[in-house]
């Protein structure tokens, strides 16, 4: 009796320890790709990593898919534990753990034979520009931005690339600025990749998987997050997701 009395206890205390980890972003693939309830199990490679490092710990990782403003919001107000993909200046106020998901490079995409190329910020001037609304790029672009934002589109919406490309192809803009592995990814998936040439590139800043500044657990899941990302390193799981979404 007095066993099963210590195993009750012990299953009760875990259970409220665990919790169901609630991960927002758009779709930006390879790094973040289908909700957890669609029939497309590739969720992405920063969503399949969490998965794994949580739910090693006792924890349920939910993603879902939304706009970029709407998951910054809800990570902002507790409404969802984490964002994923995100840049530090993207969100500053939240919680991060000290070790980085990767680079976020900074190409610039034309219809292939435009002979534009970008060679500093001051090369964007003239240039019909396509962004992502709330999306933090580098502090050099995001200047641009706001100086120039008369020659600068924001997309909006869970597939904002999608709007560029079309943007593009009917000539609302000239220019994409897009992370080099998402564009690639998202174009050969749709035999595309062709349609278009990289102009130049500029260094931009590292991504995370960011939680919530009022959750009073955040810490906590960022240490597992760190932790958890070093373990998977050793053992030879982190290569082979990443080595499964053509990041290397």
């Amino acid at each position: 009796m007095k066993v099963l009395l210590i195993a009750t206890l012990l299953f009760s205390a875990t259970n409220l320890r665990s919790e169901t980890i609630l991960i927002k972003s758009d779709k930006w693939c390879p790094f973040t790709c289908n909700s957890s309830t669609s029939k497309d199990k590739q969720q992405g490679y920063m969503i399949e990593v969490a998965k794994i490092i949580f739910e090693r710990k006792g924890h349920n990782v939910v993603f879902q898919v939304d706009t970029w403003t709407n998951s910054i919001e809800s990570v902002r107000l507790d409404l969802a534990t984490s964002i994923a993909a995100t840049t530090k200046p993207d969100a500053p106020d939240f919680i991060y753990p000290n070790k980085n998901m990767g680079s976020n490079k900074e190409c610039f995409y034309v219809k292939t034979k435009d002979p534009w190329e970008f060679t500093s910020v001051n090369s964007l001037k003239g240039r019909k520009l396509g962004t992502v609304e709330s999306y933090a790029y580098s502090a050099e672009i995001m200047s641009y931005i706001r100086e120039y934002s008369e020659g600068v589109f924001k997309s909006y919406g869970e597939n904002p690339l999608l709007i560029n490309i079309n943007n593009l192809k009917e000539g609302k803009i000239n220019t994409i600025v897009e992370n080099p592995f998402v564009f690639n990814y998202f174009t050969e998936n749709l035999k595309i990749r062709d349609n278009f040439e990289e102009a130049g590139c500029n260094e931009g800043d590292t991504l995370y998987i960011g939680f919530s500044p009022k959750n009073p657990r955040s810490k906590e899941f960022a240490k597992i997050l760190e932790n958890g990302i070093e373990e998977l390193r050793k053992d030879g799981t982190l290569g082979k997701i990443i080595e499964k979404y053509s990041l290397k």
